[in-house]
């Protein structure tokens, strides 16, 4: 895998907590040409997803209002995905019918990651995870999805 440090090497172990065939993933990384691996959901973490400018909203939010865990961008899906603890998923409460595009994404699902130290491209980290283990908390994010809606609607609709 090219581009990695120490740093980057316990995030990568991290990351891989989340698959039951890690070899399939470090395989993954290093052979598909976007350089990203399909790693399982609801194992070491749960994801949701919104539209790019609702989460990039609700991740300002959150990041000025304390501690975020990692968080990528697919701009081509347009898609920005938090993680946040297992669980997580199964008691998502939604956003109400004018927040289309949130959802979240457990145990059965897959999410596909670049390595952590993808900061640029296509499919690339907000927050690349660090190794440690911190997951985004499930309410606050929820909380800044609401009201980030609120500000995308009054700047976007």
């Amino acid at each position: 895998m090219a581009g990695r440090t120490p740093g980057v090497d316990i995030a990568v172990g991290w990351l891989l907590r989340a698959e039951p065939a890690p070899g399939t993933a470090l395989a993954g990384w290093d052979a598909n040409p976007d350089g990203a691996a399909e790693l399982a959901a609801g194992l070491a973490w749960d994801v949701v997803h919104a539209p790019t400018a609702l989460g990039l909203e609700a991740l300002d939010m959150l990041r000025y209002g304390g501690v975020v865990g990692p968080a990528l961008v697919c701009v081509p899906e347009a898609v920005v995905s938090v993680l946040v603890p297992v669980g997580s998923a199964e008691r998502w409460p939604g956003l109400g019918p004018q927040a289309t595009g949130v959802h979240a994404t457990g145990l059965g699902g897959a999410l596909r990651v670049p390595l952590p130290s993808q900061t640029y491209g296509p499919l690339h980290w907000l927050i690349p995870p660090d190794g440690s283990g911190l997951l985004t908390d499930p309410r606050r994010l929820h909380s800044a999805l609401r009201k980030a809606r609120v500000t995308t609607v009054r700047s976007f609709g």
